[in-house]
């Protein structure tokens, strides 16, 4: 019988005590000793959720923060005295940079090895837990941190095999994740990670290495290196099969069968995986049968979301019915799958199959534009604005609870949410900013708030996952055809912050690339479908917005780099329906200053593409890394308008006026003033008012310095 095996169950518990523990600690409301052992009983809570349901899992899965900072950590090139160092890595002034991770909608700390000036060593401080470790890669370690010369990768990478091999020395198993193994690769990358692993292989230690998220190429090296298991992806690598079919599988290794998918929420096809483990039978003679992509991609678990349908939740499974179904496949049992379809609109079909080119192109080019736009807008030289959110009060918070709930009638809420969108106006016309934006605060979640608002999608009640340390969301399910209700989604508020101001009002969307990637989306029909019916949707809005009298609508496309997949020879076919259904999205009157939001990623090999989206003006995340990123936008002919971040809205941290100046200073030596606009990374929703103003002001005061140099 086939055996059962496990990895990356969600840390964020049942009911978000990850995210409570770690905060009300930095609240000063619990001391480092209640912090380790809270964590420590969440990882024991994981730990029994494996053992009821597979055969075997993985241990030191648990992080203070972020898996990345702790392997830079364990190797020695950072060394925090205590925890509050630790987290000043985290979010404080010297934080880290933050990217994704993979083509995922996590984001981990990226470590900067460019200023480290001692070799790698292991780190006594560090503690290791459990009969199975969970380490991240030596390879992804690098490969995924900046500061590593190119000519000099493989000497840092053997330093590091070293470093390896005594820890993993240390333990009968170790589970090592090598994520970058699905990267493009050369023969280069290829003998060094041989030559990395023939070094950390040279014990007694048993060493199973975990791809994930896309195929491998280069098998047969892969197979031929001397660890005893390989977990490959049999879900989201579309060619791995095929090609172990072709090259075989070594008779002295365990084959780790990625089968079910740790990424999306939809239900196994057991019959079908089980089918699959029987041809895989033919080329290897040790199977395990595991999930494909860590789970930590999915919520903890379905119990508790009564409200979807009775068709809906059946075809659904979250992290803890995922190891559910590793043990329905060991056991055969085919009962509980059925093929899911979609809801059907045939008017959104009809109008998405009657799209022609001309629909994703605009009439008029972005210079044009900008004349127009220009006479109606009249903004000054260097323009400040905000990215949407501002702080979320308790009192919003409990506003929109108790209106969900049935507490207090729509006359009540409405009364707190005009209250908040007066007060934000008020105080961005006392600093002094250009472009105002109305503060979201009927909004929960800059993806739910849409998907509650539109047909075939259902928003869950507890479904919580992490993006990054603490930060948490709620996916919805894209499960039919996506339509808009009768009334608009978002232009009542935008409305009534317009008639309390004479300055432009930004009206705020989420694109559907975002949408898309921030949740799980439906497989029964191609995905440009969906982000064509999405698209058109946000169309009829900012329509709608037009016909309200607002100049200025921002779609943000923060996950547009996430979704990009791995490798590049996919690159074209993810492109062309993303940028189509942001084109589409936006082709409205040329009249409407089209902003767009970017952020957490690194945009030097999708430039070109960004160029395609057709804007007039972008702001991107920049502060953390003090404006390299205009490195990127140097190499092409950028003729929109652009903002960089110049506050880092993950630190609870004040940058100072000369802070920002420094990053404007930089970013305007390549990019023209006429195009230029300052604005911080992101949205202000979990920040607290007083450092909200206080930074708010140190940027209008770094505008009027640049100005009056």
């Amino acid at each position: 019988m086939v055996k059962t095996y496990a990895y990356g169950f969600p840390r964020i518990g049942k009911n978000r005590e990850y995210k409570k523990v770690i905060e009300n600690f930095w609240k000063d409301k619990l001391d480092e000793n209640t912090l380790v052992s809270e964590l420590q009983s969440l990882e024991k809570d994981m730990e029994n959720t494996y053992s009821e349901n597979v055969d075997s899992y993985p241990s030191n899965e648990m992080t203070m923060y972020d898996k990345m900072l702790d392997t830079a950590i364990m190797l020695g090139f950072y060394d925090p005295q205590n925890v509050d160092e630790y987290y000043e890595l985290c979010r404080g002034k010297n934080a880290l940079e933050m990217t994704k991770w993979f083509n995922t909608n996590y984001h981990y700390l990226v470590p900067d090895l460019s200023k480290i000036e001692h070799n790698p060593y292991k780190n006594p401080k560090f503690k290791i837990t459990g009969e199975n470790p969970h380490l991240i890669g030596p390879f992804t370690f690098l490969k995924l941190s900046k500061g590593v010369n190119e000519e000099l990768f493989g000497l840092y990478l053997t330093a590091l095999a070293y470093v390896y091999k005594e820890i993993v020395s240390e333990f009968d198993t170790v589970h090592i994740d090598e994520p970058a193994f699905v990267m493009d690769l050369n023969s280069v990358d290829i003998a060094l990670i041989k030559n990395c692993y023939d070094i950390i292989c040279d014990n007694k230690t048993k060493v199973n290495v975990f791809t994930y998220y896309e195929d491998v190429d280069w098998l047969r090296d892969l197979f031929s290196l001397p660890v005893d298991g390989v977990g490959l992806d049999f879900v989201n690598g579309r060619n791995n099969f095929k090609n172990l079919q072709s090259i075989g599988f070594p008779k002295d290794k365990t084959l780790f069968v990625g089968l079910v998918d740790g990424i999306n929420v939809w239900k196994t096809n057991v019959k079908y995986t089980v089918n699959v483990l029987d041809r895989l039978s033919k080329w290897a003679d040790d199977l395990v049968v595991t999930n494909a992509g860590p789970l930590y991609h999915l919520p903890v678990t379905l119990k508790g979301e009564s409200h979807f349908s009775h068709f809906l939740f059946k075809h659904l499974s979250f992290a803890t019915e995922k190891l559910q179904e590793l043990n329905d496949i060991k056991n055969k049992d085919y009962s509980k799958y059925s093929k899911y379809v979609g809801g059907w609109d045939n008017m959104v079909e009809e109008r998405v199959d009657n799209l022609k080119d001309d629909d994703f192109v605009k009439s008029t080019d972005v210079t044009e534009r900008r004349k127009l736009q220009d006479n109606i807008l009249n903004l000054p030289e260097l323009p400040t604005t905000t990215i949407g959110s501002f702080p979320q009060t308790k009192e919003v918070r409990v506003n929109r609870l108790h209106h969900t709930k049935g507490k207090i009638n729509s006359n009540t809420y409405t009364k707190v949410v005009n209250e908040f969108i007066s007060e934000a106006i008020d105080i961005q016309e006392d600093i002094g900013m250009d472009v105002l934006v109305h503060g979201e605060p009927e909004r929960s979640d800059m993806v739910e708030h849409f998907c509650q608002r539109m047909n075939g999608m259902s928003s869950t009640t507890n479904g919580w996952i992490i993006s990054y340390g603490t930060r948490c969301y709620r996916p919805s399910i894209i499960h039919g055809d996506v339509t808009r209700s009768e009334k608009p989604m978002t232009v009542k508020e935008i409305e009534y912050a317009q008639t309390l101001t004479d300055k432009p009002v930004k009206g705020m969307l989420t694109g559907a690339v975002t949408i898309m990637a921030w949740d799980y989306v439906r497989k029964d029909i191609p995905i440009e479908k969906v982000a064509y019916q999405i698209a058109l949707t946000l169309q009829d809005e900012i329509r709608d917005y037009e016909r309200a009298g607002i100049k200025m609508v921002q779609v943000d496309e923060p996950a547009f780099r996430e979704l990009v997949p791995i490798k590049k020879r996919y690159y074209d076919e993810y492109f062309d329906w993303a940028v189509k259904s942001y084109n589409l999205s936006t082709n409205t009157s040329p009249r409407t200053q089209i902003h767009c939001h970017m952020c957490y990623s690194e945009f030097n090999e999708i430039v070109e593409q960004i160029n395609q989206l057709d804007f007039d003006v972008v702001s991107i995340e920049c502060s953390r890394s003090k404006g390299e990123i205009i490195e990127a936008f140097e190499k092409i002919d950028f003729k929109r308008q652009i903002g960089l971040g110049v506050w880092d809205i993950h630190s609870p941290a004040i940058p100072s006026k000369d802070d920002m100046v420094k990053i404007l200073k930089r970013a305007l030596r390549v990019i023209p003033r006429n195009q230029f606009w300052i604005n911080p990374d992101c949205g202000l929703k979990t920040r607290g008012w007083k450092e909200t103003k206080e930074s708010m002001k140190n940027m209008v005061e770094a505008r009027k310095e640049i100005l009056g140099g």
